[in-house]
């Protein structure tokens, strides 16, 4: 189906060429007029220009499908026979994201899923996990509340899921670059961001966080890990709220049962996300306890939180940084300096400032190295797949935005209000300007509907004040209001 729509644009591109000549020739059409085709590689391109700074590539004739790449390196011995399969416990109703992305699409674009194996629903990456995962954030892939003017509702929610899986490349993809060596570059491309959602663990394949008897060949090679792999940031508010496990098991060569290194589509790590995403599971019903066992985001199936532990990242601000999902879909505020540079808007480039901090821009190079400019080719290649614009060439990097993310100057935590601690009155929080693990979510710079959790958020900072007010380093005699 892709292939032909595919060569339906070529055909229709030509015929409006050829019709339109004569027009153009009497000097009724200009250039930006016209669609142009060119050759990019051994692949024609078509290219629709409608000004000096829409650089955005909107289809390519042939990108290829999954039958035509070679075979990925396969580890392990495959799924079993039979296993428990995604389910859902709370049902959630379907998202319009289904209506458009299919099972077929997942298949063609993730064919070496899972180590090399492909989709399935007995390990973390098929389309049912991720059909389940998307239908927690409606917003997903859909045009729901979205309102930017820049692109229409089709192209946002194509962008949107391009964005993702760009990321999924980078941070799980197989990422084989020997691709180049025996194909042309318009070939090797369409089979290297083919291979997202190939790793499920940090370092993997072969993880070197875990035992190298059971080095992340299944998903439950990831219940103990060796020292490197705990990933465990220590504080008194982060211990607090998001403690480490010391568990410990009789394996010398991965003991340890607390770790918190990089797990899923895009990668969690850090006892602090682990926790913060265990907090959003429980509001949507779902008990699970990831702090004692991390590994459970790649084996919970029901619901499979490989894949949604990586989408609540991704739908998820944590200020200073808004979601990147808000990014794409242009629902941020990124200052009075980002905008007078074309750094605001629905544009890509921040998101990567957000999910590893990188600005390091383009490679001129196929397919170039790791990191932004990896995470910036992929964008391109599934917006052509998807056959909607990538966006102005400037801001798919943030590596000109004036002003980074945590200089935006705003509230962005909740903590006790110094103000008035030392009075003889309750303990109260108030925002503040330094970051913290109680958000205040700006309503000048965040949806609606994280703004909304304010309220519920200053009373959570209240109790952890009576609750532990030495991590805030107050006490009664310095502190009256822990009185009341």
């Amino acid at each position: 189906m892709l292939l032909w729509h595919n060569l339906l644009s070529v055909l229709n591109a030509l015929v409006y060429t050829v019709e339109n000549m004569e027009e153009y020739e009497n000097g009724l059409l200009d250039d930006s007029s016209i669609i142009n085709t060119t050759i990019n590689g051994d692949s024609r391109v078509h290219q629709h220009n409608e000004g000096p700074d829409d650089n955005s590539i909107v289809s390519a004739v042939d990108y290829g499908n999954a039958s035509s790449c070679p075979k990925a390196a396969k580890y392990g011995t495959g799924p079993p026979e039979s296993c428990t399969q995604p389910t859902d416990p709370n049902n959630m109703p379907a998202s319009e994201l289904e209506s458009w992305f299919t099972r077929e699409m997942f298949e063609d674009l993730f064919p070496f899923a899972n180590l090399g194996w492909g989709p399935s629903s007995c390990w973390p990456y098929s389309y049912d996990a991720f059909k389940i995962a998307s239908r927690y954030f409606p917003e997903f892939g859909t045009s729901i509340n979205v309102n930017n003017t820049v692109y229409t509702a089709d192209e946002n929610k194509k962008r949107d899921l391009a964005a993702f899986f760009a990321h999924a490349v980078q941070e799980t993809g197989e990422n084989n670059i020997a691709l180049y060596d025996t194909l042309s570059d318009q070939d090797a491309s369409n089979c290297f961001y083919r291979g997202g959602f190939y790793n499920w663990f940090e370092g993997g394949p072969t993880s070197s966080f875990l035992d190298p008897k059971t080095p992340g060949y299944t998903p439950a090679d990831g219940n103990s890990c060796a020292s490197a792999g705990l990933y465990c940031s220590a504080s008194d508010q982060i211990t607090y709220f998001y403690p480490c496990s010391n568990s410990t098991i009789s394996n010398t060569a991965a003991p340890y049962k607390g770790c918190y290194f990089g797990r899923g589509a895009i990668q969690i790590s850090y006892n602090y996300n682990y926790g913060q995403f265990q907090d959003w599971l429980r509001t949507v019903n779902i008990k699970v306890d990831l702090l004692k066992e991390p590994n459970l985001v790649m084996t919970k199936m029901d619901p499979p939180l490989a894949v949604l532990a990586s989408l609540w990242f991704y739908m998820t601000p944590q200020p200073p940084k808004p979601a990147m999902h808000d990014i794409v879909m242009g629902n941020w505020n990124s200052g009075a300096k980002n905008a007078a540079a074309g750094y605001d808007g629905p544009i890509f480039g921040p998101t990567s400032l957000i999910i590893n901090n990188e600005c390091s821009g383009e490679d001129p190079t196929n397919p170039g190295g790791p990191g932004e400019s990896r995470r910036i080719k992929a964008f391109k290649w599934f917006c052509g797949y998807f056959d909607t614009p990538t966006g102005p060439e400037a801001t798919l990097s943030c590596k000109n935005m004036p002003v980074p993310l945590d200089q935006i100057f705003y509230n962005l935590s909740y903590q006790p209000d110094w103000t008035s601690t030392w009075k003889d009155v309750p303990c109260t929080c108030a925002p503040a300007s330094y970051g913290g693990l109680i958000f205040y979510y700006d309503p000048d710079y965040y949806p609606s509907s994280f703004a909304a959790q304010n309220d519920y958020n200053r009373i959570k900072c209240i109790a952890s004040i009576y609750a532990n007010p030495s991590m805030y380093s107050m006490d009664n005699k310095t502190s009256p209001c822990l009185n009341y």
